[in-house]
């Protein structure tokens, strides 16, 4: 049993939504400037679904991969914090074995885990990286 039952809130998938937001910025690297217009849209989407249903704080699980800027992600989120009547609560997930932690729990659990954000062109630039035709020195963070 949870020590901590929590619902699982599976919004409505708006592809559209993500495809208007970054567009023209599609060949940037996984890590810029299009992963922090992507950070902005699904923070916000917490926090309004936060407010909305009477809750204090907002998160997000996106810091838990070493992929994503966890101080990105609380820039974003404290400024959403000064337009939604929630509060962001700040988080980094990947450190103190937050990550490892993950890994170990994915597996205990049979959790699907991939080596990719999610969205098609970070797909297609892991593609082109376990191919070996681009560095991922060269990818951002």
């Amino acid at each position: 049993p949870m020590k901590y039952p929590a619902e699982v809130v599976v919004p409505e998938y708006r592809p559209g939504e993500f495809y208007s937001a970054v567009k023209g910025l599609e060949d940037m690297p996984e890590g810029g400037e299009r992963c922090f217009v992507c950070y902005r849209l699904r923070l916000e989407k917490a926090a309004q679904y936060a407010a909305e249903h009477g809750f204090d704080y907002f998160c997000s699980t996106l810091s838990i991969s070493p992929m994503k800027n966890a101080a990105k992600l609380n820039e974003i989120g404290e400024e959403l914090s000064e337009i939604y009547p929630v509060k962001l609560l700040p988080s980094d997930f990947k450190k103190k074995g937050g990550y490892l932690r993950s890994i170990e729990l994915s597996r205990e659990y049979g959790l699907y885990r991939q080596n990719y954000c999610g969205c098609v062109f970070s797909k297609q630039e892991a593609e082109r990286r376990e191919s070996g035709k681009i560095n991922p020195e060269n990818s951002q963070n």
